[in-house]
């Protein structure tokens, strides 16, 4: 048996092993790269995005309609279904890219405008509907617009200043609406609406950094 032999196909193996390590360490370490494996992941994720928007907004539009509103809300429902349709094929474009890295930030930026849209959708929702509703309305859009902002955490959970944008998007009108709308009760769950902000956007920081 030549032992040589099989020492230096060892040898040539292990040095094959060491240099695709090395490799794989280089691309983890690029930042080119590791910014396109975020933007990768944030894409990956936007399906959580679109649906439970559709579906969300679906019940919304059903429940909020009433005579005086029903006009208003058809119309930001038809806002809603362009979203949907726009990150749908935000999305299908970006599976598409040959060249994701290299694309990566201009991707990036997409992703910041349709998750600033979405939010703003349901800002818009609270800053036109909030004062016309019932008392009941009122405390579904509120649980509803907590509900929105939270499932942006996993959403956009690989870039915290995204989830920013999306979540100040939704609860900046409705902390307005809130504080002007002139009840005692209000103002006070008014209050509870920054630091609410601030907590959802230190996790999805940590959760960057992690």
């Amino acid at each position: 048996m030549d032992h040589t032999t099989t020492a230096n196909g060892a040898d040539g193996n292990l040095e094959v092993s060491t240099r695709a390590v090395e490799s794989e360490i280089r691309d983890r370490t690029d930042p080119r790269q590791v910014l396109a494996d975020r933007v990768a992941q944030l894409y990956r994720q936007m399906p959580i995005a679109i649906g439970p928007t559709f579906i969300a907004g679906a019940i919304a539009t059903f429940e909020l309609q009433g005579r005086w509103l029903k006009e208003l809300v058809l119309i930001w429902w038809a806002l809603v279904v362009v979203y949907t349709a726009a990150a749908s094929l935000l999305l299908y474009a970006y599976y598409r890219n040959p060249d994701k890295v290299a694309s990566a930030p201009q991707w990036l930026r997409w992703l910041g405008i349709a998750a600033l849209g979405n939010g703003a959708s349901w800002g818009l929702a609270g800053g036109v509907f909030f004062r016309s509703l019932s008392d009941e309305q009122q405390v579904f859009l509120a649980f509803l617009f907590a509900g929105m902002a939270s499932v942006g955490i996993p959403v956009y959970a690989a870039s915290w200043p995204i989830f920013a944008l999306y979540a100040a998007g939704i609860l900046a009108p409705f902390f307005y609406v809130l504080v002007t709308f002139g009840n005692r009760l209000f103002v006070e769950i008014a209050l509870l609406v920054p630091p609410f902000y601030a907590i959802n956007v230190v996790i999805a920081y940590r959760l960057t950094q992690g």
